[in-house]
C-alpha cells in the first residue's frame, strides 16, 4: 500500500538533526541510544540505554559530521548501560536537552537498572524498553544484554526481556521475578524484545514485542489485565487479527515487517493506528497503518531515508514520541540513533488525510 491508497500524504518532513548536547557543571553528555518516552502525570519519563558522559572539561565537537567521541587524553568518561529521567518541556527538543535524570549523590546520572556481581561476572547490562504509568508508578520491559565478544562493537547477544517497577519521584526500581529470574521471556530465536511499545486500551494493557530470524523482523502483540502485569502466566497473545487470544506464546500470530525496535499509537488526525519503524540497514523510515490495535496493518510505506552520518552501517531505533504530537497527530516527532555513542537525532512529519480536514475526537 502506497501513502496515496492509504488517503495520506506528507505535506512537510524536517530533518532537524541531532538534538542540542546537554551539558551541566559536572558533565557533558557525548552520545546515548535509547529515548523512549511515557506519560507520567505532569511529566514525560524518557528512559536510555548505553550512555556515554564525558566529565567537566574539553570541547566537544558539535558538527554532526564530525567523529562523535573526541575523547582527549586525561579525560574522565563515565559510560551507563542505561538511564531515565523527567522532562516538562512541550517541545521534543528542549525535552531531551533538558532531561532532569535520575542521579547519584555526586549529582551524576545514574543507572536506574544496575547489575548485581553475579550480573557482572556474567558481563550482563539492561536496556529499558517502554512502559506505562499505572496508580503513580511505572511499569516497564527490559533487555538483558550480554557481551560475547568486548573486542566488537556488536559483541553481544540478546538473552530475553524482564519487567521493572520504577517510582517517578525517586527514580529507584524493582525488578520483578519469575520463578526467582529476572527473566519473563527467553530469546529462544535470532533475535527477541518485549515491551518494545505498551498501550493501555479499555481494560486492557498492550505490549508489543519483535521476533527476528536472520535479517528480518516481525511485529507480535500481548495483553494483560493491568493488576495482573507482573503476573507472566496471565499474558494473551495475539493468534489472529479476529481478534483471538493465546496463552502460549508459540502460538502467537506475526503482525507482519517492523524493526526490533518500533513504535505503536492511536493517531486521531488519521484515525489510524501508526507504526513507525525504523530499517537499520537501508536507513529508511517505514509507516504501518491499521484500524485495531491488533491489526491487520498495511504494508510498508516508505516515507524517508535517514541522513546518517558518514561511516555509520545503521541507523535503528526510531521512536515516535506520542506525548509530543501537534493538532491531534498531524505533527509527530520521530527519534533515531546510530552507533558510536551519537547524540539521539529528530525529524518531523506533518500528513494530510485525503479529505484535507481533521476527524479527531
Amino acid at each position: 500500500m502506497t501513502l496515496r491508497e492509504a488517503g495520506i500524504s506528507i505535506t512537510r518532513s524536517r530533518w532537524m538533526g541531532p538534538v542540542r548536547r546537554m551539558r551541566t557543571s559536572d558533565w557533558t553528555l557525548v552520545g546515548q541510544d535509547g529515548g523512549q518516552s511515557v506519560r507520567c502525570r505532569d511529566d514525560v519519563l524518557f528512559f536510555f540505554s548505553d550512555t556515554l558522559l564525558v566529565r567537566t572539561g574539553g570541547d566537544i565537537a558539535e558538527s554532526a559530521d564530525a567523529p562523535p567521541v573526541p575523547l582527549l587524553p586525561g579525560m574522565h568518561t563515565m559510560f551507563l548501560a542505561n538511564c531515565a529521567g523527567l522532562s516538562r518541556e512541550s517541545g521534543i527538543g528542549d525535552a531531551l536537552a533538558r532531561v532532569r535524570y535520575y542521579s547519584d549523590d555526586r549529582g551524576l546520572p545514574r543507572e536506574i537498572l544496575p547489575a548485581d556481581a553475579r550480573e557482572r561476572f556474567r558481563k550482563l547490562r539492561f536496556w529499558p524498553e517502554h512502559g506505562i504509568s499505572i496508580d503513580g508508578q511505572v511499569y516497564f520491559y527490559y533487555l538483558g544484554i550480554q557481551t560475547i565478544d568486548p573486542d566488537s562493537v556488536w559483541g553481544f547477544r540478546v538473552l530475553g526481556t524482564g519487567l521493572a517497577i520504577l517510582d517517578p519521584q525517586t527514580g529507584i526500581c524493582e525488578r520483578v521475578r519469575h520463578r526467582g529470574d529476572w527473566l519473563f521471556w527467553r530469546n529462544e530465536v535470532d533475535d527477541f524484545h518485549f515491551g518494545v511499545q505498551v498501550l493501555a486500551e479499555e481494560d486492557w494493557i498492550y505490549v508489543f514485542g519483535s521476533m527476528r530470524t536472520g535479517l528480518t523482523s516481525q511485529g507480535l502483540l500481548a495483553r494483560v489485565a493491568p493488576d495482573r502485569i507482573r503476573d507472566h502466566d496471565a499474558y494473551q497473545y495475539l493468534a489472529s487479527h479476529q481478534p483471538a487470544w493465546t496463552s502460549s506464546a508459540g502460538e502467537a500470530v506475526s503482525l507482519g515487517p517492523a524493526s526490533s525496535e518500533y513504535s505503536v499509537g492511536y493517531n486521531h488526525y488519521l484515525e489510524k493506528y501508526t507504526l513507525f519503524y525504523l530499517d537499520e540497514y537501508s536507513k529508511v523510515l517505514h509507516l504501518r497503518v491499521a484500524d485495531h490495535i491488533w491489526g491487520p496493518y498495511s504494508e510498508p510505506m516508505a516515507l524517508l531515508r535517514i541522513p546518517a552520518r558518514a561511516g555509520s552501517e545503521l541507523a535503528y531505533l526510531g521512536f515516535e514520541h506520542e506525548p509530543f504530537r501537534r493538532d491531534e497527530g498531524r505533527s509527530v516527532f520521530v527519534t533515531c540513533c546510530q552507533p558510536y555513542f551519537s547524540r539521539t537525532s529528530l525529524l518531523s512529519l506533518t500528513f494530510e488525510r485525503r479529505d484535507g480536514q481533521s476527524h479527531g475526537n
